[in-house]
């Protein structure tokens, strides 16, 4: 019976354990001393667009935020960022028609060029659909279906929950019932600032607190954790590539008490997210980026919500020196069409000081 419990305990952590050393050996390697000197900011460039998981489900908890070397400056800085989605899914089991502003209000500290931490307040708010006229005219503009959405009254702000066995509505509510912020600490570590060869690489870990939770929640005051690994990579003068990988660690968050005939939300524990974004400098302080993000799924059994959510970002970034860093991005779901938002706009400012 122990020699049994040993091969399937083996068999569970051996995958892990090979990571782990990837991880381990990737570390040592990149803190061994390279033979070609760069700057510590070699291959940093402009940075990624700076955007959370817009997504229905998604953005009910932490988006875990992806870190590359070069986020975090050495001394104080202040980051303005806001997303603006909407959000439309037309389903047997669900309806879901509104839009969302994503603030997010970051103040950091780099203490030198490996070591930084950050303090966010993120807030999302739910409103009706301001960006409906708009979205179905690009819809009957490139010949696009609309999928009921010019059937729809237009600015609703609804979730409305159906049986789909007959059709008929059990529950219904404002999407302004999902508003919900958080209190975000990240510390960053840059491990390698890499060469020419080589990438940056960093490692980092996040502690979000609920301050006011979606109404469907029974807790308010829940705390997520996240940790991730990034880099970065200058190519040639004008192309860059970010990567980053995480997981987020989620409390225990449970529905309100609701009426029977409500099918209850099953939440996942553990979401792993992904990001790839592709630079390219049109002018040394002019890039323009093409970044893709990846978040598992957040919930286990409602159909097509339950699966991973993709979101393709296509913007610039500016830095404007002594006005900072401006960025502007448009939001598509060109992937997955449920759990993703439809379109979405995204404006941020950085500034060092």
């Amino acid at each position: 019976m122990q020699s049994r419990y040993r091969k399937i305990t083996r068999g569970i952590f051996k995958p892990w354990l090979v990571v782990i050393k990837g991880i381990f050996l990737l570390i040592l390697t990149a803190t061994v001393p390279l033979a070609e000197e760069v700057s510590p900011d070699y291959n940093h460039g402009l940075g990624t667009l700076q955007m959370l998981s817009q997504s229905p489900a998604q953005s009910l908890r932490l988006t875990l935020p992806m870190v590359v070397p070069g986020d975090i400056k050495p001394g104080w800085g202040t980051h303005i960022h806001s997303t603006w989605t909407n959000m439309w899914a037309n389903e047997k089991e669900y309806l879901l028609d509104y839009e969302m502003l994503d603030t997010l209000l970051v103040v950091s500290y780099g203490f030198d060029t490996r070591l930084g931490i950050s303090v966010a307040f993120n807030n999302r708010d739910y409103f009706g659909g301001e960006m409906d006229g708009f979205i179905q005219s690009f819809h009957d503009l490139f010949g696009i279906s609309q999928d009921g959405r010019d059937d729809a009254p237009k600015d609703r702000k609804i979730v409305r929950l159906f049986d789909p066995q007959t059709g008929q509505t059990t529950a219904e509510l404002s999407a302004h019932d999902l508003c919900n912020n958080s209190i975000d600490l990240l510390v960053n570590y840059n491990i390698s600032h890499g060469s020419q060869t080589w990438p940056s690489l960093n490692a980092y870990g996040v502690v979000s607190y609920s301050l006011d939770a979606a109404d469907l929640f029974k807790d308010d005051n829940q705390a997520d954790f996240g940790f991730g690994l990034g880099s970065a990579k200058q190519w040639s003068k004008r192309w860059y590539t970010y990567v980053a990988v995480g997981f987020s660690i989620f409390d225990d968050w449970e529905m309100r008490d609701s009426n029977a005939s409500v099918k209850r939300i099953d939440f996942e524990d553990l979401q792993f997210t992904g990001m790839f974004s592709l630079s390219w400098l049109y002018t040394p302080t002019f890039a323009i980026i093409a970044q893709y993000l990846y978040d598992g799924p957040a919930i286990d059994n409602i159909d097509k919500l339950d699966k991973p959510s993709h979101e393709i970002h296509l913007g610039f970034k500016w830095n404007a020196r002594s006005y900072g860093m401006i960025e502007f991005a448009l939001i598509e779901n060109i992937i997955t069409l449920d759990n993703s938002p439809d379109f979405g706009l995204h404006l941020g400012w950085s500034y060092v000081f």
